[in-house]
């Protein structure tokens, strides 16, 4: 394309046919707003004083700048509004009412601006007053990045001057064309115009149209060449500043994966200098079962796909060494989408992942440990109750049948008296009463210990029994309460709720105070409940499982001792939940359990 072409000295040989001769089309070319405003005051209160009529069609921001102006130079349109002669519009709202398809359509452009442009000339008052228009439609679409919808629109605005005479002054800012693919189209809209205004050339419009022409189009190249040095600018400082970091390895690649740029912290990271691995595939960082298996290049496939991937995985340095590394590689692409290289930046999360590992292998030992620990407890609490049932059948069996035949024979003596002295016979009926205790007291003892109850007739049983000798040991009044769908649990559930229940009432007499206590047995959506409760003095309000931490944040088991974590411990082997609620009115100890651990053996007929 010729000079004179680019700068619209000569017009296209399909251009549209010349402007009659009173009609103009000119467009202002600015680099400040201010300036700006200043051009535009001037064109309409001149326009509006020598009794032209105006027409504005801008961005608000123009338009509110131009009224404060106006009104600054004592410069009315209220009357010219009143009239007819002056309007001011909005240049988005008029264009979204002429736009079809992305592009303007040439018969609504016709009939409201026309319309517009017919009502402003039946204003005037003579034929020798004009229409004086001020337009920013195709500013505002060329901001919008839709060139060709600019350029269309400043070719319907010549086809609507061969039917309205008006004077016509287009306005661009000139950081819009500051790119170098900016000036074809920078030419096509110059050459849509019968003048090019650059910022304060008034006075050389009269004399030179070609050189002000010529000018526009010196303003637009020094547009892009002032971009284009902020540009390589910072570009300029980015690399420095990329070059300068040392903790991350920070380079590009090109579209099949090649190294084309190097900094210190790749450098100080992966060992290879600049002139080593320029050139080179980014694949002689991963480890040979990575490359095998194909790994570089799907992960470049996934960048491409999705704008970019991480991973974290081995990396091999030129040493041979491995280090564990977290990598982010951004696919760069060009404005049509295609893949012209990759950005790539990798850090060294060896000593996080070392520190990651230590963490979870004491995790795995704690938890093994713990499971140890539970172990362990299950099987002194297994061997406590074998203890138990184990001296309770001996005290039964063995010294209780002794006491029972030493109770017999000392009743012998007591019925022969006529070979006692009184005396020595009241002594005997004393020690035959001392042995009857005794044996009852052997016999409540063992049955404490392990009671036979209830192995042989079930909870129930066992717990009414032991309410009973309860009441009696304590002087604490009980109640019982059984729902009619409660039946016979696994042996080593009964036995767990059975040791509960002991532990609870056992609290409930030395800690609580309350002359009274009761016990529940209930079936909760397949779950068995067992609560025990009193009315004593209570302990401070927490209602929390056993084993967490209360309000003032004490582990709820330590503060409660010993006989509550074996209680706990109890729960746990049964997959059941321990729950304390206390308060100042008293506290419940609430067992549950999954019945679905149910023998049918056991269960109620």
């Amino acid at each position: 394309m010729a000079i004179k072409e680019v700068l619209g000295l000569h017009r296209p040989t399909d251009a549209s046919l010349p402007l009659p001769n009173h009609s103009a089309h000119s467009v202002q070319f600015y680099f400040d707003d201010h300036l700006l405003t200043d051009e535009l005051t001037r064109l309409i209160g001149t326009a509006l004083m020598s009794g032209d009529a105006a027409i504005v069609i801008a961005t608000q921001a123009h338009r509110e700048a131009l009224a404060r102006e106006l009104e600054a130079r004592d410069l009315d349109t209220t009357r010219a509004l009143a009239d007819g002669r002056f309007a001011s519009l909005d240049a988005e709202e008029t264009l979204s009412r002429i736009m079809l398809n992305q592009m303007p359509d040439p018969e609504r452009f016709s009939n409201i601006v026309g319309g517009l442009i017919a009502r402003a000339r039946a204003a005037v008052k003579s034929d020798q007053s004009g229409v004086v228009i001020f337009g920013e439609m195709v500013a505002t679409l060329w901001a919008q990045e839709k060139p060709q919808a600019a350029i269309r629109l400043e070719e319907l605005w010549n086809s609507l001057a061969r039917k309205y005479s008006f004077s016509l002054r287009c306005a661009y800012p000139m950081s819009g064309f500051h790119k170098q693919e900016h000036v074809e189209s920078f030419g096509k809209i110059c050459a849509e115009h019968s003048a090019v205004l650059p910022i304060g050339s008034r006075a050389l419009l009269l004399n030179d149209d070609e050189r002000l022409r010529t000018i526009a189009a010196l303003q637009q190249k020094l547009e892009v060449l002032e971009y284009q040095n902020k540009m390589r600018e910072t570009e300029r400082r980015f690399r420095m500043l990329v070059e300068a970091v040392q903790d991350y390895a920070i380079f590009t690649l090109d579209a099949d994966g090649h190294v084309n740029t190097w900094n210190v912290g790749a450098e100080r990271l992966k060992g290879y200098k600049t002139d080593e691995i320029l050139g080179r595939h980014f694949s002689a960082f991963y480890p040979p079962d990575d490359i095998a298996d194909g790994k570089p290049q799907r992960e470049l496939a996934i960048a491409v796909n999705e704008g970019r991937v991480e991973d974290e995985g081995w990396r091999v340095r030129k040493d041979g060494s491995r280090f564990w590394a977290n990598v982010v590689i951004t696919a760069t692409k060009d404005v049509h989408g295609g893949v012209i290289g990759f950005s790539k930046v990798t850090r060294d999360f060896t000593e996080r992942m070392k520190a990651q590992k230590a963490l979870q292998d004491s995790q795995r030992k704690l938890q093994k440990s713990e499971k140890s620990l539970r172990e362990l407890s299950f099987h002194l609490l297994r061997t406590q109750d074998e203890e138990r049932r184990r001296i309770g059948r001996d005290l039964h069996d063995s010294l209780g049948q002794y006491l029972s035949v030493l109770k017999m024979k000392l009743d012998c003596l007591c019925s022969a008296p006529a070979r006692l002295q009184p005396d020595d016979l009241e002594e005997l009926k004393r020690c035959a009463q001392i042995t009857e205790d005794a044996v009852k007291e052997v016999r409540t003892i063992s049955y404490l210990l392990y009671p036979p109850m209830l192995e042989e007739m079930g909870l129930n049983s066992a717990i009414s029994w032991y309410l009973d000798g309860f009441t009696k040991r304590s002087g604490i009044q009980t109640t019982f309460e059984v729902s009619p769908d409660v039946g016979r649990l696994q042996p080593d559930v009964e036995l767990a709720i059975f040791r509960i229940l002991q532990e609870s009432l056992t609290n409930v007499h030395r800690h609580s105070g309350s002359p009274t206590a009761s016990v529940r047995l209930s079936l909760d959506d397949n779950t068995f409940v067992m609560e025990v409760s009193d009315q004593g003095k209570g302990l401070p309000p927490v209602d929390t499982p056993l084993g967490d931490v209360d309000a003032s944040g004490q582990d709820c088991v330590s503060t409660h001792g010993i006989g509550l974590r074996g209680m706990r411990e109890r729960m746990r082997q049964i997959d059941g939940e321990l729950k304390f609620r206390s308060s100042p009115k008293g506290t419940t100890v609430t067992a549950r359990v999954p019945v679905k651990g149910t023998s049918a053996a056991y269960a109620t007929p």
